[in-house]
């Protein structure tokens, strides 16, 4: 086991087909709430769903949001740890890809929102890092830098069904804050509808792809590097957005 976040301890080989691309299609600073420049974990639900009566109530969320003229933003939690994100890559025939790593369950979480304009004339991408779970309280600080990221305007807040997103707690102070902000549930079994799936999924086969770090601290870099990336890039926030199917 690890010694910790600087120790040697033992470490795991994973053989296996090791990929290297930035697909949209597989999901997984230390607290704070990072501003990209621009203005899946893969959910274990049943397949398929209500999709189109799924879209027609985000729909619904989104022309409420024109009429309020608010961002409409797509908030979700994700993660990961010194294990790898092991993905297909190149070796030479007869060769196969060895990745040596750290066999411990030390894990950091990130939660991340998409907002965008409903004239898609602008988009945001706001992302924390932080030791542990994300809980009420750790969401409710969330929200409310996210607020102040977005000079205190109107906020439509779409996002799943999370039990911290529910608690009794998180609904007494979302009643506080009607003034500004308004919470939609994405439908039940849709989390392709969540265009942020798309962004841990882009990272992880891309920065964390294949990447065995010795400490928490490297996977933290990597992690930020990626979600940094991803946040430059105006046109990559609206490609995910696109890649749900929905439309502002």
């Amino acid at each position: 086991m690890d010694t910790g976040t600087g120790g040697q301890g033992h470490r795991e080989t994973h053989r296996g087909a090791v990929l290297a691309n930035p697909d949209l299609d597989d999901p997984a600073r230390a607290a704070g709430l990072e501003q990209a420049a621009s203005r899946p974990p893969r959910h274990r639900t049943r397949p398929g769903g209500h999709r189109q009566v799924g879209e027609k109530g985000v729909a619904t969320h989104k022309k409420s949001a024109r009429r309020r003229g608010a961002w409409i933003c797509f908030q979700d939690e994700s993660g990961f740890s010194l294990l790898p994100v092991v993905r297909a890559t190149w070796a030479p025939r007869g060769q196969t890809p060895v990745l040596t790593h750290r066999f411990s369950w030390k894990r950091l979480s990130m939660s991340g929102a998409l907002a965008y304009r409903p004239d898609r004339s602008e988009a945001v991408f706001v992302f924390g890092i932080k030791e542990g779970a994300y809980n009420t309280a750790s969401l409710i600080e969330f929200l409310t830098a996210l607020l102040d990221h977005l000079d205190r305007q109107k906020v439509t807040l779409i996002w799943d069904g999370l039990p911290a997103h529910r608690s009794a707690a998180m609904k007494e102070w979302l009643a506080t804050q009607r003034h500004w902000l308004r919470v939609e549930p994405l439908p039940g079994y849709a989390p392709d509808l969540n265009p942020m799936e798309m962004v841990w999924g882009n990272v992880k086969a891309t920065e964390l792809a294949n990447l065995c770090p010795d400490t928490i601290d490297e996977a933290h870099t990597a992690t930020q590097a990626g979600l940094e990336r991803v946040g430059s890039s105006y046109q990559l926030c609206f490609n995910f957005l696109d890649h749900t199917g929905l439309s502002l």
